[in-house]
């Protein structure tokens, strides 16, 4: 571990060799400060997944985040009225707006967002609030020790199973439910395919595809965050600065790729 740990810092000061600032500084403060509270209701839980799904599937970064910049998808999806989106017919959405939100590249995805509303509608009979099936993982939201990381993973099991049960779209599944908790501040990070590469690359993994490669990704990184004391989020920049992800590339000088 100790040896993966090394090049965890070796790459990092690779990229810290090429930082464009200030932007590099004002995105790893804007990481910092994420924190769990972010979410005031359901509502804002459906808001994010919305923002998540509409990255997923290599979808062009930057020009999603041009468009929610734009308040687009919150107009398009009601401003995340539970209800209001649960009813909502796709192909409605498909026929009127397609040409705003076309970046998200598959038309399916307005089919996944009005599922959300509909699964979180359904959570919020069973359990009041989808805050309330967080449960004991809040506890865990910041990373102190071997054991805390241990107990995000058996609460993080919990919460996946639950989602299982409701047939969540996206979330029920490990790397979109990683990504969710990442960007409201939970500890850990998100497996994609960029992270994948340099998790492979530092030999974290011995693959960059299957479940227990990715999940093993982010239990090493979150042990390295705890050993270095750094939050995850933070390492989530470096690792797609790093691998090149479209959106992360601001951050650092053209050259660092050459």
């Amino acid at each position: 571990m100790r040896q993966i740990f090394d090049s965890i810092d070796s790459i990092m000061k690779e990229v810290d060799s090429a930082r464009k600032e200030p932007e590099f500084a004002k995105e790893i403060e804007k990481r910092k400060q994420r924190v769990p509270d972010r979410i005031q209701n359901d509502n804002d839980v459906l808001r994010i997944f919305a923002e998540l799904i509409a990255y997923s599937q290599n979808a062009p970064s930057d020009s999603v985040s041009a468009m929610l910049n734009k308040n687009i998808f919150n107009e398009v999806f009601h401003n995340f009225e539970i209800n209001k989106v649960a009813e909502m017919d796709s192909n409605t959405i498909l026929t009127h707006h397609w040409n705003k939100i076309k970046v998200i590249r598959f038309r399916k995805k307005t089919n996944s967002i009005i599922g959300c509303a509909k699964r979180l509608a359904s959570i919020k009979k069973k359990h009041s609030s989808f805050m309330a099936l967080l449960g004991k993982l809040d506890r865990y939201r910041n990373l102190k020790s071997e054991a805390d990381v241990e107990r995000f993973w058996k609460e993080f099991n919990h919460l996946k199973n639950e989602l299982e049960k409701e047939n969540m779209p996206f979330f029920k599944q490990p790397t979109s439910l990683l990504h969710f908790l990442l960007s409201i501040g939970y500890d850990c990070i998100k497996p994609d395919l960029v992270v994948m590469k340099v998790a492979k690359e530092l030999g974290i993994v011995d693959s960059e595809r299957g479940t227990q490669n990715l999940l093993q990704a982010v239990r090493v990184a979150q042990l390295y965050c705890v050993n270095r004391k750094i939050r995850p989020s933070i390492v989530d920049l470096y690792f797609l600065v790093y691998g090149g992800q479209r959106d992360a590339k601001q951050f650092v000088n053209a050259s660092f790729y050459l």
